[in-house]
């Protein structure tokens, strides 16, 4: 039996969407940002992974690998490297919940007010930054204020930011917060330029910049979002 011209149509177009789907999340691109102090960090965006590297030598390279729902981190020090899944990244943001309500009443005995939500605001049209326009949003935390620049063309995968806001969100830093609160807001696009300045006492002078350099459309390699060889897996902290 010959299908209806009907079914053939619908067949095709739901073809097409996939395969334009496909060709949507098939561009890769690789995002090369540096720091107040020159430093650089790196991020990798793929359709099934992602991967960042930090400017902070101390700090762990991230790679959330999509197509697996669990988040790498790599201990370049120690040759080491952890995996956990969402629902354990949850796990741990409810335990640091907890920690987070005693630090900021410890805060509070000595007079510094760590209360307050974190909010993001959006102010208009950003500056063009590596060659793409961008959206500016003024950011508050309980520790920071400072303002985000966001490429709506530079889209990353849905999930990325499901795990990647879950896991900032337990690591309890000020960025994590942020990222967090964007991912509730639902904006999306990938963030070219970051801004900051504390505004707890403690913290009075204290700011960072980060700034998109450049932005490279090209094939990342897989091997980019795998331990390097010879790294030994370990328990999560």
């Amino acid at each position: 039996m010959k299908p209806s011209t009907s079914r053939v149509r619908l067949l095709s177009a739901a073809a097409i969407l996939v395969v334009s789907a496909q060709i949507l999340w098939a561009q890769d691109f690789t995002v090369r940002m540096k720091d107040q102090d020159g430093r650089t960090a790196i991020h990798y965006v793929s359709r099934n992974a992602v991967r960042n590297v930090s400017s902070n030598p101390v700090e762990t390279d991230v790679i959330y690998r999509l197509d697996r729902g669990t988040i790498i981190r790599l201990n370049h020090q120690q040759k080491t490297y952890t995996e956990i899944t969402l629902a354990q990244a949850h796990q741990q943001m409810e335990k640091n919940a907890g920690s987070m309500n005693a630090q900021q009443a410890k805060m509070r005995r000595l007079g510094m007010n760590a209360a307050g939500a974190t909010n993001v605001r959006k102010i208009g049209q950003g500056e063009t930054i590596a060659g793409y326009a961008t959206d500016k949003y003024a950011t508050k935390t309980p520790i920071t204020e400072g303002e985000v620049w966001l490429a709506p063309a530079l889209e990353a995968p849905p999930a990325y930011y499901d795990l990647s806001s879950s896991y900032a969100a337990a690591q309890m830093g000020s960025m994590g917060q942020i990222v967090k609160e964007l991912r509730e807001k639902q904006v999306k696009g990938f963030i070219l330029k970051m801004t900051g300045t504390g505004s707890m006492p403690m913290m009075k002078g204290i700011s960072f910049t980060q700034v998109a350099t450049s932005v490279e459309k090209a094939p990342i390699p897989p091997s980019t979002f795998e331990p390097p060889t010879g790294y030994r897996k370990v328990a999560p902290e």
